[in-house]
């Protein structure tokens, strides 16, 4: 029965379900279909029970998917600055860096890891990615706002302002 119902969910699939998704369906069809068929009270309701199983599926595959898109394009246009040159001033900043801190600003913001992976990745303690994300972060305002102090009189270093 699983057989000569397959190419019937797989037609199903293909209609519901983004192209890539298909298959995934199907399978999922198919042993949905094999847990559920002792339940099905009429076998004139069985196309109509399949399609049914085959929907939901299909929307449960894709309806995640499109939110997880829609969210990520927000994020992403609400995170892009408007101002080409202030992206390219910014990604200067970020290249002229010293390692170290562009090293725990990239894996922060751009890998989106917490303090905890950051410094994980690493190999530090929490606390001393902490002060290189916020050393990397002063260094980035001065140089994009035309401050400078010299190097010694960075919070944390030598003497404190």
């Amino acid at each position: 029965m699983l057989r000569a119902a397959r190419p019937q969910i797989a037609r199903y699939a293909a209609r519901y379900c983004i192209a890539q998704l298909a298959e995934d369906a199907t399978q999922e069809a198919l042993w949905t279909l094999y847990r559920k068929l002792p339940t099905l009270r009429s076998v004139a309701a069985f196309p109509v029970w399949l399609l049914r199983i085959v929907a939901r599926i299909c929307s449960g595959l894709v309806t995640p998917l499109w939110r997880r898109i829609e969210a990520l394009q927000e994020e992403h246009w609400a995170a892009q600055p408007e101002d080409v040159e202030l992206r390219l001033d910014l990604a200067n900043a970020i290249e002229t860096l010293p390692e170290t801190y562009r090293e725990a600003l990239v894996l922060f913001y751009y890998c989106d890891l917490s303090v905890a992976e950051t410094a994980g990745r690493l190999g530090i303690a929490n606390s001393a990615a902490r002060v290189r994300l916020h050393r990397g972060r002063e260094l980035i305002r001065r140089q994009l706002t035309g401050e400078r102090r010299a190097p010694d009189s960075m919070p944390g270093r030598g003497s404190r302002s």
